[in-house]
């Protein structure tokens, strides 16, 4: 009998509350103006859910797939290359000689697309070069955006003589081709790897210091940060709290088309011997190979995978920035 008891009014209050949430609809709908908190939080619930499905059908447009794909395609190689080839890193790249191959040698079963200079086996360096290819691309951008961002974001907000102050060498930077400092300099300061992807990243900060100052300057005339600003709410507070978590968004777009444009110039130092020859770098490959007409797929293969790299993260770049540029939808 209890519970039988508890299972009716259960059901009555079941039904109350649908007879008190049918006259909520009918007041939301009959009477203008008239709000309700659970209506109102529902209703904020569907949007929200509605925006997020918006967005991802953004992403899902066939360039930015197949940009995505080639990327993760490059990331398999260079996550799992000790299970893609037999042959370890130790074995192509310097200071070991191969004693059984010798160099370009035509494709073969144990070599399926050939060997390259002193004889390393190309589809093993393509392999391996991918780990070491896309570390070297990331680590140029990681600091010229970094930098970036810490010199627009102060130049903007600050304004005034520290603006001009900043400008004034960022157009003094402009006026040097950045490649050809990059290719004077490196030479002096010597062939080590980190400090050729230092000196990149440094000479490659004025560009990005330009761009995120024009965003900041969009960003600081908002209301929000005029209601900070008249508040009381210190300067800096409202820099890091209010202006750059805002201003970031086009800086995080960018970020995948300079790791494009950064893989092309590596390759290109490389590709000039600037690079430290003891790793695994596809532009290495190509300069190794690129006096040998005989052999010229050993060059061809290394830029196939280069471009491959490049093609993915310009693709989905461009994917978003169409996807989260709020002045593409309005």
């Amino acid at each position: 009998m209890i519970q039988v008891k508890e299972i009716e009014i259960e059901d009555n209050q079941v039904k109350q509350n649908r007879k008190a949430l049918a006259i909520k609809y009918l007041k939301f709908i009959l009477i203008p103006g008239w709000r309700d908190p659970d209506i109102t939080a529902r209703e904020f619930e569907i949007e929200r859910i509605k925006s997020k499905r918006r967005l991802f059908r953004r992403f899902l447009t066939p360039l930015t797939i197949i940009g995505m794909l080639l990327i993760i395609f490059c990331v398999v190689l260079a996550v799992f290359a000790p299970w893609l080839t037999k042959i370890p890193l130790q074995e192509v790249t310097l200071p070991f000689y191969p004693s059984d191959t010798l160099p370009f040698e035509p494709p073969s079963p144990e070599h399926p697309l050939g060997t390259t200079f002193y004889g390393y086996d190309i589809l093993a360096r393509i392999i391996w070069g991918a780990r070491t290819t896309l570390s070297m691309a990331l680590v140029p951008v990681i600091i010229a955006q970094v930098g970036g961002l810490i010199f627009g974001t102060i130049s903007a907000y600050f304004g005034g003589w520290v603006d001009s102050l900043i400008m004034r060498i960022v157009d003094l930077m402009y006026v040097f081709p950045m490649m050809i400092l990059v290719i004077v300099i490196a030479p002096m300061l010597g062939t080590d790897l980190f400090t050729t992807l230092t000196l990149y990243g440094l000479l490659f900060i004025p560009f990005y210091t330009r761009f995120m100052r024009s965003t900041v300057l969009q960003v600081k005339q908002m209301v929000y940060v005029q209601a900070a600003k008249t508040g009381g709410a210190k300067k800096f507070k409202i820099m890091f709290n209010h202006v750059v978590p805002n201003a970031l968004s086009p800086m995080i777009i960018r970020f995948f088309g300079g790791i494009a444009r950064t893989l092309l110039g590596i390759a290109s130092l490389a590709w000039l011997g600037l690079v430290d020859q003891t790793v695994a770098n596809w532009g290495t490959d190509i300069n190794w190979a690129q006096e040998q007409f005989t052999a010229f797929m050993a060059a061809v293969y290394p830029g196939l995978f280069i471009g491959i790299a490049t093609i993915g993260f310009m693709l989905l770049g461009d994917g978003m920035r169409d996807a989260l540029d709020p002045r593409l939808h309005i």
